[in-house]
């Protein structure tokens, strides 16, 4: 999802995400299946990844946490999917629609296939699941506000009528959010079937621990080619450190956010490296407007003047990440690349304190993820040079989950956090971060502008990309100017990966259920 636990990356691959939509027939990825381990160049059949947050559902459709949704991908499909560089989009379950040309229907042909227990996947399922969704208390159903109607007039067509056109529509329904999955189990376990689901994608839940440990094996009814890897083990270690030494042992295949200080060692560790891939990700530091200050844009330009980011690159990413400035992800479809980064100027924090009735500064807190290197680098920087305009900070540390629980709900001040985009329109950074009422209270900084929320409805329903294009330049011009959050940087997903390992992929929206398809394992 858009981030929401935060873990940082070190440097950026700039990427243009572009809406190149495949309206045709698709066939799946490389075919091929794994063999036994054993001796010089044989291949084994399980891949471990080691991920630093622990589960929160197995519920597509209540994820927050970005390992948890990027791990489901596998496990579910939807109408459509990003393609292999998060681009554009591909077919999925549906192999072919068809859009009115008042662009208010579309119409999906879906393919036969079937869920993990030989049980059909029909037009009723999808119809139920994406309903679900959007009547999910907290969830998505903000994303689909122009859908009048889903119905499935036959077991293999799904039709969608819209009350006003809505640009990201194929986007939205390529998100996890709108996995499908079986009607009939699900209302008939309720929220057991998560301990046990039941999906279409390439891989099965064999075993669920979400505080330790979630193995998956292959979906033996998958429509698309057989995965070449038979089984994938999660290991939740949150410890960076720990990690790393899982690597260097051999323990684990793949690692997930090498801490940044440890690059250089694992790069040099020989059959290590860590691989850095383009991404959607914004690293920002929320300010909730319940807290008085935050409450003056004088204050929030402040501490956008006070804050050294290139000191912050320095310290916690060694050089590699790049000063953020817009609120989209650099160079998404949209980016406004004439918005520069503030510069550093304690003076002019000074000055804007002082205009906005705090000459003395004040006192707040910062919460950090304990264990985080980065992060917690972030924050040595972050608290010294706030304390040099006058801006008391302590630092509050806590285990990831427990953090982004008190960052949200109107009860924190500051707090470090990320986000990243599961689509390939802008649409939902877009509302999420500069629409108040678009769920998610503009990244839990409770910032309302009427003309923001104008130009974020106004954009999603814009069929012509240069005008949407006008919009998005206005949009991200007001959040810069107002700055409810502070943009820190943009940064790559990172992993440390053993050369055992071949043809691991991450698209800049963070899957890698495509690339999991064609993963090999050398005996190691």
């Amino acid at each position: 999802m858009l981030g929401l636990p935060r873990r940082r990356a070190l440097t950026v691959i700039p990427v243009a995400l572009a809406l190149t939509v495949a309206a045709c027939s698709a066939g799946s990825g490389p075919s091929g299946s794994g063999g036994s381990g054993g001796g010089t160049g044989a291949t084994v059949n399980t891949l471990v990844i080691a991920n630093a947050v622990k589960v929160d559902t197995l519920d597509p459709e209540a994820n927050s946490v970005n390992e948890s949704i990027w791990m489901d991908q596998n496990l579910y499909s939807r109408l459509l999917q990003p393609n292999a560089t998060g681009t554009g989009l591909v077919p999925d379950l549906a192999t072919s629609w068809k859009i009115a040309p008042n662009g208010l229907t579309y119409t999906f042909h879906l393919r036969a296939a079937k869920f993990s227990d030989g049980s059909p996947v029909t037009a009723s399922d999808v119809v139920y699941s994406i309903n679900r969704a959007r009547n999910f208390a907290g969830g998505w159903g903000f994303r689909l506000t122009a859908v009048k109607t889903i119905t499935a007039p036959d077991p293999g067509t799904v039709v969608i009528k819209l009350s006003q056109p809505h640009a990201p529509l194929l986007a939205d329904l390529a998100m996890y959010a709108y996995s499908v999955i079986p009607q009939k189990l699900v209302q008939a376990q309720g929220s057991s079937f998560f301990q046990h689901p039941v999906g279409s994608g390439p891989f099965k839940v064999t075993s669920y621990s979400a505080d330790s440990e979630i193995d998956l094996a292959r979906n033996p009814y998958f429509y698309g080619t057989k995965p070449k890897i038979a089984t994938v083990k999660y290991l939740i270690v949150p410890n960076d450190n720990t990690r790393v030494l899982m690597l260097e042992n051999k323990k684990a295949d793949i690692i997930e956010n090498p801490p940044g200080n440890l690059i250089q060692q694992i790069d040099k560790t020989p059959g290590l490296s860590v691989q850095l891939f383009p991404s959607t990700r914004v690293d920002f530091i929320q300010l909730d407007q319940h807290f008085a200050p935050f409450k003056n844009p004088f204050v929030r330009q402040a501490l956008n003047y006070a804050i050294d980011r290139n000191a912050i690159v320095k310290l916690a990413y060694q050089g590699n990440a790049v000063p953020g400035a817009s609120f989209l992800p650099d160079k998404m479809q949209y980016f406004d690349s004439s918005i520069t980064p503030y510069p550093y100027n304690p003076a002019k924090a000074k000055q804007l304190l002082a205009q906005g009735g705090y000459p003395h500064g004040f006192s707040t807190f910062l919460i950090t993820v304990s264990g985080d290197v980065a992060g917690q680098a972030e924050a040595v920087v972050l608290k010294s040079e706030l304390a040099a305009v006058g801006i008391n900070v302590s630092i509050q540390s806590y285990e990831l989950v427990t953090a982004y629980h008190k960052e949200d709900g109107g009860h924190s001040q500051m707090g470090e956090r990320y986000w990243t985009n599961d689509i390939i329109d802008p649409d939902e950074v877009a509302t999420f971060g500069a629409d108040c009422t678009g769920g998610s209270n503009a990244f839990s900084s409770y910032w309302c502008d009427k003309q923001a929320i104008n130009l974020v409805s106004r954009a999603r329903a814009e069929l012509n990309p240069t005008v949407r294009q006008q919009l998005y330049t206005q949009l991200q011009q007001i959040v810069y100017q107002q700055s409810p959050f502070i943009v820190v940087d943009y940064s790559p997903y990172r992993y440390g990966v053993g050369s055992w390992v071949k043809g691991f992929h991450v698209t800049p929206l963070g899957n890698y259920d495509l690339s999991l398809e064609n993963v090999t394992v050398a005996a190691h």
